[in-house]
Protein backbone atom coordinates (compact mmCIF):
# COMPACT_ATOMS: atom_id res chain seq x y z
CA UNK A 1 0.00 0.00 0.00
CA UNK A 2 2.84 2.31 0.85
CA UNK A 3 4.57 1.79 -2.50
CA UNK A 4 1.29 2.37 -4.34
CA UNK A 5 0.76 5.63 -2.46
CA UNK A 6 4.20 6.70 -3.60
CA UNK A 7 3.31 5.89 -7.16
CA UNK A 8 0.12 7.99 -6.97
CA UNK A 9 2.11 10.87 -5.47
CA UNK A 10 4.54 10.70 -8.38
CA UNK A 11 1.70 10.47 -10.83
CA UNK A 12 0.13 13.70 -9.59
CA UNK A 13 3.32 15.52 -10.59
CA UNK A 14 3.23 13.99 -14.06
CA UNK A 15 -0.35 14.78 -15.03
CA UNK A 16 0.67 17.99 -16.77
CA UNK A 17 3.47 16.37 -18.75
CA UNK A 18 3.06 15.04 -22.33
CA UNK A 19 2.98 11.35 -21.46
CA UNK A 20 1.17 8.43 -23.13
CA UNK A 21 1.21 4.71 -22.63
CA UNK A 22 1.75 3.55 -26.23
CA UNK A 23 0.79 -0.08 -25.80
CA UNK A 24 -0.65 -2.46 -23.27
CA UNK A 25 -0.03 -6.04 -24.35
CA UNK A 26 -1.75 -9.01 -22.75
CA UNK A 27 0.17 -12.24 -23.31
CA UNK A 28 -1.86 -15.46 -23.25
CA UNK A 29 -0.40 -18.96 -23.06
CA UNK A 30 -2.22 -21.12 -25.62
CA UNK A 31 0.30 -23.99 -25.80
CA UNK A 32 -2.19 -26.55 -24.47
CA UNK A 33 -4.75 -25.65 -27.16
CA UNK A 34 -2.99 -27.94 -29.64
CA UNK A 35 -5.18 -30.61 -31.20
CA UNK A 36 -4.71 -32.89 -34.18
CA UNK A 37 -7.98 -31.58 -35.55
CA UNK A 38 -7.51 -28.03 -36.93
CA UNK A 39 -11.18 -27.22 -36.32
CA UNK A 40 -11.00 -28.33 -32.69
CA UNK A 41 -7.78 -26.39 -32.15
CA UNK A 42 -9.18 -23.21 -33.69
CA UNK A 43 -12.25 -23.48 -31.45
CA UNK A 44 -10.09 -24.00 -28.35
CA UNK A 45 -7.83 -21.14 -29.37
CA UNK A 46 -10.75 -18.77 -29.87
CA UNK A 47 -12.38 -19.69 -26.56
CA UNK A 48 -9.09 -19.32 -24.66
CA UNK A 49 -8.49 -15.82 -26.02
CA UNK A 50 -12.00 -14.44 -25.57
CA UNK A 51 -12.23 -15.93 -22.07
CA UNK A 52 -8.87 -14.68 -20.81
CA UNK A 53 -9.04 -11.27 -22.53
CA UNK A 54 -12.78 -10.65 -22.23
CA UNK A 55 -12.34 -7.74 -19.79
CA UNK A 56 -9.05 -6.46 -21.20
CA UNK A 57 -10.35 -3.50 -23.22
CA UNK A 58 -12.72 -2.39 -20.44
CA UNK A 59 -10.03 -2.59 -17.76
CA UNK A 60 -7.62 -0.56 -19.89
CA UNK A 61 -10.29 2.13 -20.21
CA UNK A 62 -10.98 2.11 -16.47
CA UNK A 63 -7.33 2.45 -15.51
CA UNK A 64 -6.68 5.11 -18.14
CA UNK A 65 -9.54 7.20 -16.76
CA UNK A 66 -8.55 6.58 -13.14
CA UNK A 67 -4.92 7.61 -13.59
CA UNK A 68 -5.42 10.21 -16.31
CA UNK A 69 -2.87 8.56 -18.61
CA UNK A 70 -3.96 7.86 -22.22
CA UNK A 71 -3.51 4.29 -23.49
CA UNK A 72 -3.08 4.47 -27.24
CA UNK A 73 -3.16 0.82 -28.27
CA UNK A 74 -4.29 -2.50 -26.82
CA UNK A 75 -2.57 -5.65 -28.06
CA UNK A 76 -2.66 -9.39 -27.50
CA UNK A 77 0.11 -11.91 -28.07
CA UNK A 78 0.00 -15.68 -27.84
CA UNK A 79 2.38 -18.62 -27.79
CA UNK A 80 4.21 -18.97 -31.14
CA UNK A 81 1.76 -20.58 -33.53
CA UNK A 82 4.38 -22.77 -35.20
CA UNK A 83 4.65 -24.63 -31.87
CA UNK A 84 0.92 -24.84 -31.22
CA UNK A 85 -0.01 -25.87 -34.78
CA UNK A 86 2.60 -28.58 -35.29
CA UNK A 87 1.77 -30.73 -38.31
CA UNK A 88 -0.75 -28.31 -39.82
CA UNK A 89 -0.80 -27.64 -43.56
CA UNK A 90 -0.87 -24.18 -45.16
CA UNK A 91 -4.69 -24.03 -45.37
CA UNK A 92 -5.00 -25.02 -41.71
CA UNK A 93 -2.57 -22.28 -40.69
CA UNK A 94 -4.57 -19.72 -42.64
CA UNK A 95 -7.62 -20.83 -40.63
CA UNK A 96 -5.64 -20.29 -37.43
CA UNK A 97 -4.78 -16.75 -38.56
CA UNK A 98 -8.45 -16.04 -39.24
CA UNK A 99 -9.32 -17.39 -35.80
CA UNK A 100 -6.85 -15.03 -34.14
CA UNK A 101 -8.21 -12.15 -36.21
CA UNK A 102 -11.80 -12.95 -35.26
CA UNK A 103 -10.99 -13.17 -31.57
CA UNK A 104 -9.17 -9.82 -31.64
CA UNK A 105 -12.04 -8.16 -33.51
CA UNK A 106 -14.59 -9.54 -31.04
CA UNK A 107 -12.59 -8.07 -28.15
CA UNK A 108 -11.94 -4.70 -29.86
CA UNK A 109 -8.19 -5.29 -29.79
CA UNK A 110 -5.95 -3.30 -32.14
CA UNK A 111 -3.42 -6.05 -32.94
CA UNK A 112 -2.71 -9.65 -32.11
CA UNK A 113 0.77 -11.13 -32.34
CA UNK A 114 2.10 -14.65 -32.05
CA UNK A 115 1.59 -15.81 -35.62
CA UNK A 116 5.27 -16.48 -35.37
CA UNK A 117 8.10 -18.95 -35.83
CA UNK A 118 11.66 -19.43 -34.57
CA UNK A 119 14.01 -20.51 -37.35
CA UNK A 120 17.40 -19.25 -36.16
CA UNK A 121 18.71 -22.83 -35.89
CA UNK A 122 16.85 -24.38 -38.82
CA UNK A 123 13.45 -24.55 -40.50
CA UNK A 124 11.08 -27.29 -39.38
CA UNK A 125 8.06 -28.37 -41.38
CA UNK A 126 5.62 -26.30 -39.31
CA UNK A 127 7.74 -23.16 -39.57
CA UNK A 128 8.18 -23.67 -43.31
CA UNK A 129 4.42 -23.98 -43.76
CA UNK A 130 3.84 -20.90 -41.63
CA UNK A 131 6.22 -18.85 -43.78
CA UNK A 132 4.54 -20.19 -46.94
CA UNK A 133 1.08 -19.22 -45.71
CA UNK A 134 2.01 -15.64 -44.79
CA UNK A 135 0.94 -13.99 -48.08
CA UNK A 136 -2.57 -15.46 -47.77
CA UNK A 137 -2.87 -15.15 -43.99
CA UNK A 138 -1.74 -11.52 -43.82
CA UNK A 139 -3.74 -10.39 -46.85
CA UNK A 140 -6.96 -11.95 -45.55
CA UNK A 141 -6.78 -10.69 -41.95
CA UNK A 142 -6.79 -7.22 -40.44
CA UNK A 143 -5.38 -7.41 -36.93
CA UNK A 144 -2.97 -10.34 -37.16
CA UNK A 145 0.73 -9.48 -37.10
CA UNK A 146 3.42 -12.04 -37.91
CA UNK A 147 7.05 -12.37 -36.87
CA UNK A 148 9.85 -14.76 -37.75
CA UNK A 149 13.03 -14.97 -35.67
CA UNK A 150 15.95 -15.63 -38.04
CA UNK A 151 19.17 -15.10 -36.10
CA UNK A 152 20.95 -14.71 -32.78
CA UNK A 153 24.44 -13.86 -31.65
CA UNK A 154 24.79 -17.38 -30.22
CA UNK A 155 23.71 -19.38 -33.27
CA UNK A 156 24.22 -17.08 -36.28
CA UNK A 157 21.90 -16.07 -39.13
CA UNK A 158 19.66 -18.38 -41.16
CA UNK A 159 20.05 -17.06 -44.71
CA UNK A 160 17.74 -19.71 -46.16
CA UNK A 161 14.93 -18.45 -43.91
CA UNK A 162 15.64 -14.84 -44.91
CA UNK A 163 15.44 -15.80 -48.58
CA UNK A 164 12.08 -17.53 -48.02
CA UNK A 165 10.80 -14.49 -46.13
CA UNK A 166 11.85 -12.14 -48.94
CA UNK A 167 9.72 -14.21 -51.31
CA UNK A 168 6.85 -14.14 -48.78
CA UNK A 169 7.16 -10.34 -48.46
CA UNK A 170 6.92 -9.85 -52.21
CA UNK A 171 3.99 -12.26 -52.51
CA UNK A 172 2.14 -10.62 -49.59
CA UNK A 173 2.60 -7.21 -51.21
CA UNK A 174 1.32 -8.51 -54.56
CA UNK A 175 -1.71 -10.08 -52.85
CA UNK A 176 -2.68 -6.63 -51.58
CA UNK A 177 -1.56 -4.57 -54.58
CA UNK A 178 -4.92 -2.76 -54.47
CA UNK A 179 -3.90 -1.52 -51.01
CA UNK A 180 -0.30 -0.65 -51.94
CA UNK A 181 1.00 -3.94 -50.58
CA UNK A 182 0.00 -3.28 -46.98
CA UNK A 183 0.09 -6.99 -46.02
CA UNK A 184 3.90 -6.82 -46.15
CA UNK A 185 3.84 -4.24 -43.34
CA UNK A 186 2.36 -6.87 -41.02
CA UNK A 187 5.48 -9.05 -41.05
CA UNK A 188 8.45 -8.36 -38.78
CA UNK A 189 11.74 -10.22 -39.27
CA UNK A 190 13.60 -10.43 -35.97
CA UNK A 191 17.06 -11.08 -34.60
CA UNK A 192 18.22 -11.63 -30.99
CA UNK A 193 14.63 -11.98 -29.85
CA UNK A 194 15.42 -14.59 -27.21
CA UNK A 195 12.57 -13.66 -24.85
CA UNK A 196 9.90 -13.08 -27.49
CA UNK A 197 9.72 -9.32 -26.88
CA UNK A 198 5.96 -8.66 -26.81
CA UNK A 199 6.51 -4.98 -27.62
CA UNK A 200 7.45 -5.75 -31.21
CA UNK A 201 4.84 -5.96 -33.93
CA UNK A 202 3.85 -9.59 -34.40
CA UNK A 203 5.98 -10.92 -31.56
CA UNK A 204 4.77 -13.78 -29.42
CA UNK A 205 4.49 -14.69 -25.76
CA UNK A 206 8.09 -15.70 -25.20
CA UNK A 207 9.57 -18.49 -23.16
CA UNK A 208 9.58 -18.19 -19.41
CA UNK A 209 6.45 -16.07 -18.95
CA UNK A 210 3.34 -17.19 -17.07
CA UNK A 211 -0.09 -18.09 -18.43
CA UNK A 212 -1.36 -14.49 -18.40
CA UNK A 213 0.96 -11.48 -18.33
CA UNK A 214 0.74 -7.73 -18.90
CA UNK A 215 3.50 -5.79 -20.68
CA UNK A 216 3.62 -2.00 -21.01
CA UNK A 217 5.16 0.13 -23.74
CA UNK A 218 5.58 3.83 -23.05
CA UNK A 219 6.55 6.48 -25.60
CA UNK A 220 9.19 8.80 -24.19
CA UNK A 221 9.86 11.24 -27.04
CA UNK A 222 7.40 13.93 -25.94
CA UNK A 223 8.39 13.93 -22.27
CA UNK A 224 12.10 13.97 -23.23
CA UNK A 225 11.52 16.90 -25.57
CA UNK A 226 9.71 18.77 -22.80
CA UNK A 227 12.58 18.14 -20.37
CA UNK A 228 15.27 19.28 -22.83
CA UNK A 229 13.30 22.40 -23.77
CA UNK A 230 12.96 23.36 -20.10
CA UNK A 231 16.67 22.80 -19.56
CA UNK A 232 17.61 24.95 -22.56
CA UNK A 233 15.38 27.78 -21.34
CA UNK A 234 17.36 27.75 -18.08
CA UNK A 235 20.74 27.24 -19.74
CA UNK A 236 20.93 27.48 -23.55
CA UNK A 237 24.58 26.38 -23.47
CA UNK A 238 23.94 23.08 -21.71
CA UNK A 239 26.50 20.41 -22.51
CA UNK A 240 25.65 16.97 -23.89
CA UNK A 241 26.21 15.28 -20.48
CA UNK A 242 23.77 17.75 -18.94
CA UNK A 243 21.19 17.01 -21.62
CA UNK A 244 21.76 13.31 -21.08
CA UNK A 245 20.98 13.77 -17.39
CA UNK A 246 17.70 15.52 -18.28
CA UNK A 247 16.77 12.64 -20.57
CA UNK A 248 17.45 10.13 -17.79
CA UNK A 249 15.23 12.07 -15.39
CA UNK A 250 12.39 12.27 -17.91
CA UNK A 251 12.63 8.56 -18.69
CA UNK A 252 12.66 7.74 -14.98
CA UNK A 253 9.33 9.57 -14.61
CA UNK A 254 7.83 7.87 -17.66
CA UNK A 255 8.91 4.42 -16.49
CA UNK A 256 7.47 4.87 -13.00
CA UNK A 257 4.14 5.92 -14.48
CA UNK A 258 4.12 3.03 -16.95
CA UNK A 259 4.75 0.57 -14.12
CA UNK A 260 1.86 1.96 -12.12
CA UNK A 261 -0.49 1.65 -15.10
CA UNK A 262 0.68 -1.87 -15.92
CA UNK A 263 0.49 -3.19 -12.38
CA UNK A 264 -3.00 -1.74 -11.92
CA UNK A 265 -4.25 -3.44 -15.09
CA UNK A 266 -2.50 -6.71 -14.22
CA UNK A 267 -4.04 -6.72 -10.75
CA UNK A 268 -7.55 -6.21 -12.09
CA UNK A 269 -7.14 -9.00 -14.67
CA UNK A 270 -5.43 -11.44 -12.32
CA UNK A 271 -2.37 -11.45 -14.55
CA UNK A 272 1.35 -11.31 -13.83
CA UNK A 273 3.14 -8.03 -14.46
CA UNK A 274 5.79 -8.53 -17.11
CA UNK A 275 8.02 -5.84 -18.57
CA UNK A 276 8.22 -2.16 -19.45
CA UNK A 277 9.41 -1.02 -22.85
CA UNK A 278 10.59 2.61 -22.88
CA UNK A 279 10.97 3.51 -26.50
CA UNK A 280 11.32 6.47 -28.80
CA UNK A 281 8.54 5.48 -31.14
CA UNK A 282 6.13 7.98 -32.68
CA UNK A 283 2.57 8.51 -31.48
CA UNK A 284 -0.29 10.64 -32.78
CA UNK A 285 0.92 13.56 -30.68
CA UNK A 286 2.42 16.36 -32.88
CA UNK A 287 6.24 16.57 -32.90
CA UNK A 288 6.44 13.29 -31.00
CA UNK A 289 9.47 11.85 -32.75
CA UNK A 290 13.14 11.26 -32.07
CA UNK A 291 13.72 13.48 -35.11
CA UNK A 292 12.31 16.42 -33.13
CA UNK A 293 14.89 15.87 -30.39
CA UNK A 294 17.88 16.22 -32.69
CA UNK A 295 17.64 20.00 -33.33
CA UNK A 296 17.45 20.58 -29.57
CA UNK A 297 20.75 18.75 -29.25
CA UNK A 298 22.41 20.69 -32.06
CA UNK A 299 21.81 18.42 -35.08
CA UNK A 300 20.03 20.65 -37.58
CA UNK A 301 18.38 17.80 -39.46
CA UNK A 302 18.20 14.03 -39.26
CA UNK A 303 20.85 12.31 -41.35
CA UNK A 304 23.42 15.07 -40.92
CA UNK A 305 26.86 14.18 -39.52
CA UNK A 306 26.50 13.64 -35.80
CA UNK A 307 23.07 11.95 -36.08
CA UNK A 308 24.43 8.55 -35.08
CA UNK A 309 26.27 10.00 -32.06
CA UNK A 310 23.14 11.81 -30.88
CA UNK A 311 21.06 8.63 -31.23
CA UNK A 312 23.59 6.62 -29.21
CA UNK A 313 23.60 9.28 -26.47
CA UNK A 314 19.79 9.29 -26.32
CA UNK A 315 19.59 5.49 -26.27
CA UNK A 316 22.12 5.13 -23.46
CA UNK A 317 20.27 7.77 -21.41
CA UNK A 318 16.98 5.93 -21.95
CA UNK A 319 18.44 2.69 -20.72
CA UNK A 320 20.04 4.29 -17.68
CA UNK A 321 16.88 6.17 -16.66
CA UNK A 322 14.52 3.25 -17.14
CA UNK A 323 16.78 0.74 -15.39
CA UNK A 324 17.05 3.01 -12.35
CA UNK A 325 13.26 3.48 -12.26
CA UNK A 326 12.21 -0.17 -12.38
CA UNK A 327 13.65 -3.66 -12.38
CA UNK A 328 11.01 -4.56 -14.97
CA UNK A 329 12.32 -2.04 -17.51
CA UNK A 330 14.58 -2.64 -20.44
CA UNK A 331 12.83 -5.54 -22.13
CA UNK A 332 13.37 -3.88 -25.49
CA UNK A 333 13.86 -0.11 -25.05
CA UNK A 334 15.06 1.02 -28.45
CA UNK A 335 14.67 3.95 -30.83
CA UNK A 336 11.99 3.22 -33.43
CA UNK A 337 12.41 4.82 -36.85
CA UNK A 338 8.99 3.87 -38.25
CA UNK A 339 8.69 6.05 -41.35
CA UNK A 340 4.98 5.48 -42.02
CA UNK A 341 4.10 6.22 -38.40
CA UNK A 342 6.46 9.16 -37.87
CA UNK A 343 5.47 12.52 -39.39
CA UNK A 344 8.92 14.04 -39.02
CA UNK A 345 10.69 11.05 -40.59
CA UNK A 346 8.15 10.90 -43.41
CA UNK A 347 8.69 14.59 -44.15
CA UNK A 348 12.46 14.10 -44.21
CA UNK A 349 12.22 11.24 -46.71
CA UNK A 350 9.76 13.17 -48.89
CA UNK A 351 12.04 16.21 -49.03
CA UNK A 352 15.04 14.05 -49.92
CA UNK A 353 17.04 15.04 -46.84
CA UNK A 354 16.88 11.48 -45.46
CA UNK A 355 17.98 8.65 -47.75
CA UNK A 356 17.79 4.89 -47.50
CA UNK A 357 21.51 4.70 -46.72
CA UNK A 358 21.13 7.24 -43.91
CA UNK A 359 18.23 5.27 -42.46
CA UNK A 360 20.44 2.17 -42.46
CA UNK A 361 23.14 4.12 -40.62
CA UNK A 362 20.68 5.39 -38.01
CA UNK A 363 19.20 1.91 -37.60
CA UNK A 364 22.62 0.49 -36.79
CA UNK A 365 23.57 3.36 -34.48
CA UNK A 366 20.72 3.26 -32.02
CA UNK A 367 17.50 2.14 -33.64
CA UNK A 368 16.07 -1.36 -33.85
CA UNK A 369 16.30 -1.86 -37.60
CA UNK A 370 14.52 -0.67 -40.73
CA UNK A 371 10.86 -0.21 -39.89
CA UNK A 372 7.99 0.39 -42.35
CA UNK A 373 10.26 1.38 -45.22
CA UNK A 374 8.63 1.52 -48.67
CA UNK A 375 10.73 0.32 -51.62
CA UNK A 376 10.00 -0.15 -55.31
CA UNK A 377 7.65 -3.03 -56.09
CA UNK A 378 10.00 -4.50 -58.68
CA UNK A 379 12.90 -4.80 -56.22
CA UNK A 380 14.21 -8.33 -56.72
CA UNK A 381 13.81 -10.78 -53.85
CA UNK A 382 17.57 -11.27 -53.53
CA UNK A 383 18.03 -7.54 -52.87
CA UNK A 384 15.23 -7.63 -50.30
CA UNK A 385 16.89 -10.63 -48.66
CA UNK A 386 20.30 -8.90 -48.68
CA UNK A 387 18.85 -5.77 -47.02
CA UNK A 388 17.26 -7.91 -44.30
CA UNK A 389 20.46 -9.94 -43.90
CA UNK A 390 22.52 -6.75 -43.46
CA UNK A 391 20.33 -5.51 -40.63
CA UNK A 392 20.17 -8.90 -38.93
CA UNK A 393 23.94 -9.39 -39.23
CA UNK A 394 24.67 -5.98 -37.67
CA UNK A 395 22.37 -6.88 -34.78
CA UNK A 396 23.99 -10.29 -34.30
CA UNK A 397 27.53 -8.88 -34.29
CA UNK A 398 26.58 -6.02 -31.94
CA UNK A 399 24.55 -8.31 -29.66
CA UNK A 400 21.37 -6.26 -29.83
CA UNK A 401 17.76 -6.96 -30.87
CA UNK A 402 16.55 -5.99 -34.31
CA UNK A 403 13.30 -5.90 -36.29
CA UNK A 404 12.89 -5.28 -40.03
CA UNK A 405 9.67 -4.37 -41.83
CA UNK A 406 9.93 -3.65 -45.56
CA UNK A 407 7.10 -2.92 -48.00
CA UNK A 408 7.81 -3.57 -51.70
CA UNK A 409 4.96 -1.46 -53.13
CA UNK A 410 3.53 -3.03 -56.31
CA UNK A 411 3.61 -0.76 -59.35
CA UNK A 412 5.61 1.96 -57.63
CA UNK A 413 9.09 3.22 -58.47
CA UNK A 414 11.66 5.26 -56.54
CA UNK A 415 10.36 8.77 -55.92
CA UNK A 416 6.67 7.85 -56.21
CA UNK A 417 4.34 8.76 -53.37
CA UNK A 418 2.23 6.23 -51.52
CA UNK A 419 -0.40 6.34 -48.78
CA UNK A 420 -2.07 3.77 -46.55
CA UNK A 421 -5.35 3.53 -44.74
CA UNK A 422 -4.71 3.54 -41.01
CA UNK A 423 -1.27 5.15 -41.32
CA UNK A 424 -1.06 8.81 -40.43
CA UNK A 425 1.60 9.68 -43.01
CA UNK A 426 2.12 9.46 -46.72
CA UNK A 427 5.45 8.03 -47.78
CA UNK A 428 7.82 8.16 -50.70
CA UNK A 429 9.46 5.15 -52.34
CA UNK A 430 13.11 5.31 -51.37
CA UNK A 431 15.73 4.46 -54.02
CA UNK A 432 18.13 1.63 -53.18
CA UNK A 433 21.61 1.66 -54.63
CA UNK A 434 23.12 -1.55 -55.95
CA UNK A 435 19.97 -3.59 -56.49
CA UNK A 436 20.64 -6.97 -58.06
CA UNK A 437 24.29 -7.06 -57.06
CA UNK A 438 23.93 -9.60 -54.22
CA UNK A 439 22.02 -12.27 -56.13
CA UNK A 440 24.74 -14.92 -56.10
CA UNK A 441 25.57 -14.24 -52.46
CA UNK A 442 21.99 -14.81 -51.32
CA UNK A 443 21.55 -17.89 -53.51
CA UNK A 444 24.46 -19.59 -51.73
CA UNK A 445 22.18 -19.82 -48.67
CA UNK A 446 23.12 -21.71 -45.53
CA UNK A 447 23.65 -20.16 -42.14
CA UNK A 448 26.16 -17.52 -41.15
CA UNK A 449 28.32 -18.62 -38.22
CA UNK A 450 27.64 -17.13 -34.77
CA UNK A 451 29.51 -14.07 -33.54
CA UNK A 452 32.50 -14.93 -31.39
Amino acid sequence: MEHRTGFFSSLQQLRQLPLDVRTITLGINVADCHDRSPNSMCEALYQRIVTKAGRFAAVCGEVSSLLGVPILQRRLCVTPIDRVAQGFCIDDLVSVARTLDGAAANLHIDRIGGFAADVQHGIGASARNLISCLPIALSQTERVRAAVHVGTTECGVNLEAISLLAHALQAAAEATSHRNGDAAAKLAILANDATGHPHLTGACLGDGWGDLVIHVGVGAAAIIRHAIEQRLITNPNSTLPELSAEIQTAVFQATRTAELVGREIAGRLGADFGSIDVTLAPTLRPNDSVVDLLPLMGIERVGAPGTATALVLILNAIRAGSAFASSAAGAYSRIMLSVLEDSSLAAATQSGTLTFDQLCMAANAGACGLDLICVAGDTDVETLAAIIADQVSFAVVNRRPCAVRLIPVPGKQAGDGVSYSGMKNDAVILPIRGTGLATEFIKRGGRLPPAR
